[in-house]
């Protein structure tokens, strides 16, 4: 499956040069890589939801809604997509640690600094995961980044997703947890969360993205906490 990469940018200059790039980084890679362009932040969202993409390459400056304004859309409805910022001037580097950005990148655009964080969101496995999952009306291929949390429910799993849907699962949470990777952890023996959603914990609850408070069982606390500090700390090293 391609690399899904997004250029949002309202200047066609820029876009030329970035696909570029991109194309030549790629050249000596075993995967390939599928680039979109958007002209616009309104253009971006509304195909994203029909084509969703792995990494997003974001200029801030841009007419009508700018680029830190679609980065906190997108984390307000809980999506982690992963954001490179591309700007012309660093002091926007403060507001994206709001939004977690991944990185950012000043104009001109270096190529070695972009080869270098396109390496690092390679190696860390930041591509979205897709998994195969019997349904109700058949066999569904579902993100695992569109999932924050799924519960128990007799012989079903029912599975909360980003976009506050819901799908039901046929299987059990205990066969669902060995198609999963190793982002989802137990908390309570009815739930299974995506370390890339928690919000916060406390010593009895989980709060998510969504606002959603899961129990958090009292044997269980130190290792769902120990998780979700080494998992960010990786993330922002």
């Amino acid at each position: 499956m391609p690399i899904r990469i997004a250029l949002c940018d309202d200047e066609p200059q820029q876009i030329m040069q970035m696909r570029r790039l991109l194309q030549e980084w790629n050249a000596d890679k075993a995967s390939e890589i599928e680039i979109r362009a958007y002209n616009s932040a309104e253009q971006f969202l509304f195909d994203y939801e029909a084509n969703p993409c792995d990494l997003l390459l974001l200029d801030i400056e841009m007419n009508g809604i700018n680029g830190m304004e679609l980065a906190k859309t997108l984390r307000t409805k809980g999506d982690m997509l992963p954001i490179v910022f591309i700007t012309g001037f660093s002091e926007y580097m403060a507001d994206g640690y709001d939004v977690e950005a991944l990185h950012y990148l000043l104009k001109p655009v270096r190529k070695e600094k972009l080869f270098e964080v396109l390496e690092r969101f390679s190696a860390r496995g930041q591509i979205r995961t897709q998994v195969l999952l019997p349904c109700e009306n058949g066999t569904m291929r579902i993100s695992e980044d569109s999932i924050l949390y799924c519960e128990a429910m007799g012989k079903q799993t029912h599975l909360f997703l980003s976009d506050g849907q819901k799908l039901i699962c046929t299987c059990g949470i205990s066969k669902l947890a060995k198609e999963l990777s190793h982002d989802f952890i137990p908390c309570h023996r009815s739930y299974l969360i995506h370390l890339r959603f928690i919000r916060s914990i406390s010593k009895t609850a989980v709060t998510m993205d969504n606002g959603q408070e899961l129990p958090l069982s009292r044997r269980l606390y130190e290792s769902v906490n120990r998780a979700f500090i080494v998992y960010y700390r990786e993330k922002l090293s």
